[in-house]
């Protein structure tokens, strides 16, 4: 309603009105409504007040404005529609197909007025089932012939014929549009997709016959493509053959794209392609190509993120994704994945800072937590780590109980043995056993084991740490460090002979010996001791020694027992 909706008034040229207070006004105002002012903002009042009443829903008032402002703009095809839907509830389907009928005739140069009518004719038959109608149809006809060049009419002529069950004669329609000389791309396009309202392609009984009667409406388009829209059209066209399963035209046009326009569209469906026919190394390439194209792009860089992890780069992929959450804001996912290929670079200090911040965004979620506990565990921080421990054990209590999984406690409860809060972690360890699937009986041997040996070297509950590690045996026999525990119980029980036989079974075992074994050398060594055997004691205790284990408290422990010993000996030797 453009010329309807003009402004209804225009300056004259005149002396400025003086408009300061205290000042009498001319007798004839600045400005005054033209004769063609005057009809147009009678117009616009009616306009303004059928708007009114019919967001209050007072349809039946505001059809009367309505059809005073179609009065007077009858070649409007939009407000001709509108009134004639209005005018169908209160004056009946003849009232609103006049109006329509009149929108025909005042705007003959436009295929929209033809279209209304028949869509509504359609849409609203006759209450008298058996009064033939064919308003629809004579519509839809005279369009076709008096505005062939415009794909909207064979759209409405061919779902007027689908929606009659008459398949034919819409076959018919299409073979019109098919024979049209059309420069227009845009007209291709519009009536390819009518064409697969005709033909559609996801039958698969009929895709390669569907898919022949199609696609010549999609290639007339790209041939009538002109430097201005050569990438818009041939990209819609990309897309059509991709929803349409036509992946090798759709590779075609897009690598097309991508080496003639640098598209980054295309480039985008390109990996999609390339992804689903499984070449791995050109979707890869294309991706990077995507996101050095658009680096703040972060769907882009989350996936190229998820690629590299896929290829076990997580040092490639660290980058992407700290950018996705730069650029994208980052959700809990994009935190907790970062934090995982951190924790997988061993990147720990990174690991806790990233780990803090997404504990302070997302308070709620227990996960962020444990990875947070997971992070100072991996620096050492006990105290810290168990805090978090605690706190993801709060949370998922009630929200997220899968997370309470053996290998959670089983990481708290080495935590708190760390702290000496020895009771607390053989709770925790209990747990982890409890909790651990009969399938993971390695897992759960080296639970029992690391909890029986805990109260082995604190002189405590010996007899349960003996039925641990004895358990522990049982699932995963023939483990050096399992025997060296039993034979070790035996020690602590006294049994030197018993721990002596253990423990040169767990030795035969070492092939070869490593730093970390140790613990098991200066075992026998002390064993050989409480024999009253010195120079095999002594043997031990320094082949141990040698072995330089990284394991602190262990070192200065065979340091000590072996200075010890010298010391012993060198006093028997005086005397």
């Amino acid at each position: 309603m453009a010329a309807l909706l003009s402004a209804a008034v225009s300056p004259q040229a005149a002396a400025p009105a003086d408009l300061s207070l205290g000042v009498k006004a001319p007798e004839k105002s600045d400005l005054q409504l033209t004769p063609g002012g005057l009809v147009n903002a009678d117009v616009l009042a009616h306009y303004s007040a059928a708007l009114q009443f019919e967001s209050s829903g007072k349809l039946r008032q505001a059809l009367e404005h309505y059809l005073a402002v179609f009065k007077a703009d009858p070649t409007n095809a939009g407000l001709a529609e509108h009134t004639a839907g209005i005018a169908m509830q209160f004056q009946g389907r003849d009232a609103a197909v006049k109006i329509l009928e009149e929108a025909v005739r005042a705007n003959p140069r436009s295929p929209a007025p033809l279209l209304n009518l028949a869509r509504f004719a359609s849409t609203y038959p006759p209450e008298d089932l058996f009064e033939k109608d064919e308003t629809a149809l004579k519509a839809v006809t005279e369009a076709m012939e008096k505005f062939p060049a415009h794909a909207e009419v064979y759209e409405a002529a061919v779902m007027l014929h689908l929606i009659q069950n008459q398949r034919d004669k819409a076959i018919a329609v299409m073979e019109v549009a098919a024979q049209q000389e059309s420069r227009d791309p845009q007209f291709w396009l519009s009536a390819g997709r009518t064409a697969e309202r005709v033909w559609p392609l996801g039958q698969a009984e009929f895709s390669v016959e569907y898919r022949q009667r199609v696609a010549p409406f999609f290639e007339n388009a790209l041939k009538h493509v002109t430097k201005a829209n050569a990438e818009q059209i041939t990209l819609e066209v990309a897309q059509h053959y991709l929803l349409t399963n036509n992946a090798e035209r759709a590779r075609q046009l897009c690598e097309k794209l991508s080496a003639e326009y640098h598209s980054l569209e295309a480039r985008k469906l390109l990996y999609r392609l390339y992804g689903a026919a499984d070449q791995k190394d050109k979707a890869l390439a294309t991706l990077e190509e995507i996101v050095h194209q658009a680096p703040e792009d972060a769907d882009q860089r989350r996936l190229l993120a998820s690629e590299y992890d896929k290829l076990k780069q997580p040092e490639k992929a660290i980058p992407h994704l700290q950018a996705a959450i730069q650029y994208g804001g980052g959700e809990i996912n994009d935190y907790l994945k970062l934090v995982s290929l951190l924790a997988e670079t061993k990147q720990y200090d990174n690991m806790v800072r990233i780990s803090q911040r997404s504990v302070k965004l997302f308070p709620d979620q227990p996960f962020a937590h444990y990875q947070l506990a997971i992070a100072h565990l991996s620096r050492e921080e006990w105290e810290s780590s168990a805090k978090q421990f605690a706190e993801t054990e709060q949370l998922a209590g009630s929200t997220q109980t899968e997370l309470l999984s053996y290998r959670f406690y089983y990481q708290y409860g080495i935590t708190l043995e760390k702290l000496a809060r020895y009771e607390d972690a053989a709770r925790m360890l209990e747990k982890s056993i409890t909790l651990t699937p009969r399938e993971e009986a390695k897992t759960a041997a080296n639970t029992l084991n690391f909890l029986g040996y805990m109260w082995l070297d604190q002189g405590l509950h010996l007899d349960k740490a003996g039925e641990f590690i004895t358990k522990a045996n049982e699932l995963a026999p023939d483990q050096p460090a399992y025997i060296d525990s039993l034979g070790w119980f035996h020690y602590k029980k006294g049994n030197y002979p018993g721990a002596l036989k253990e423990l040169q079974r767990a030795e035969a075992l070492l092939q070869p010996i490593a730093p970390e074994d140790a613990e098991i050398l200066e075992h026998i060594g002390l064993t050989h001791q409480a024999l009253g055997d010195k120079a095999k004691a002594l043997d031990y205790l320094e082949r141990a020694n040698g072995l330089k284990t990284p394991e602190q408290k262990a070192r200065k422990r065979i340091e000590d027992a072996l200075k010890k010993l010298k010391g012993g000996k060198a006093d028997t030797e005086k005397k």
